[in-house]
């Protein structure tokens, strides 16, 4: 059985160090290693209107599972502004200038005052759901997707009522979250420093994160 990847960077597998076969040891190589075959449509750097336009036009020719990561909403433009607010919660909470689109956010009057007079939670919480609404009627609808599983990539949003629990990798949490709670430096990027302030939402797995993930995955759908 095929697993389709989708999703941003972490997904992608960024920061992965490579085999000597030159082969990326991200997640779709620990899943290879355990006989999966494996097809990663993850991206750097994506936003979540990217990662559904990839769904979108997927042909879904044979029978698959599908693992869909769920990045930061904060990445997505907001109306009428024409840009993003963050990569990432934690990122605009500890180096809010480096910016997805923006080349000198530090001298956008217009972006300081959407963060001061409209920055919401809860206006991303709610494009949260109904982006998983969206895509789960894509997947459910699609008669060679036999099983799925949404995992929230940097920002742990919670599970909307009208998914089951089974249909997460992570339920109200994400990969991040889940490494850092293990408690391992060398699960991340560089490993875990306390004095980088960036490790939550910007330092990716590392190779031995990306497998942790891998093994979570297959432990999910190879009963199904």
């Amino acid at each position: 059985m095929i697993i389709n990847l989708f999703g941003d960077s972490f997904i992608y597998g960024s920061c992965a160090d490579h085999h000597e076969d030159g082969r990326k040891m991200n997640i779709d190589y620990w899943l290879s290693e355990e006989g999966w075959s494996v097809s990663n449509y993850g991206y750097a750097g994506s936003n979540n209107t990217e990662v559904l336009t990839t769904i979108k036009q997927n042909p879904f020719v044979d029978e698959c599972f599908c693992v869909v990561g769920v990045t930061s909403f904060l990445r997505e433009n907001l109306p009428w502004l024409d840009f993003a607010s963050s990569w990432g919660r934690n990122i605009l909470q500890d180096d809010k200038y480096d910016h997805p689109n923006l080349i000198e956010p530090q001298n956008n009057k217009l972006w300081e005052d959407f963060l001061i007079y409209c920055y919401d939670d809860e206006y991303f919480n709610t494009l949260y759901k109904i982006w998983v609404l969206k895509v789960k009627h894509i997947l459910d609808n699609t008669p060679n997707v036999k099983g799925y599983v949404f995992v929230n990539t940097v920002e742990s949003y919670k599970k909307p009522d009208f998914v089951k629990k089974e249909n997460y990798l992570y339920t109200d949490s994400s990969i991040t979250d889940m490494l850092l709670n293990k408690k391992d430096s060398e699960l991340f990027e560089g490993g875990l420093d306390e004095t980088n302030p960036f490790v939550k939402g910007r330092a990716h797995p590392s190779t031995k994160g990306y497998k942790i993930v891998s093994e979570d995955i297959h432990d999910i759908f190879h009963t199904q």
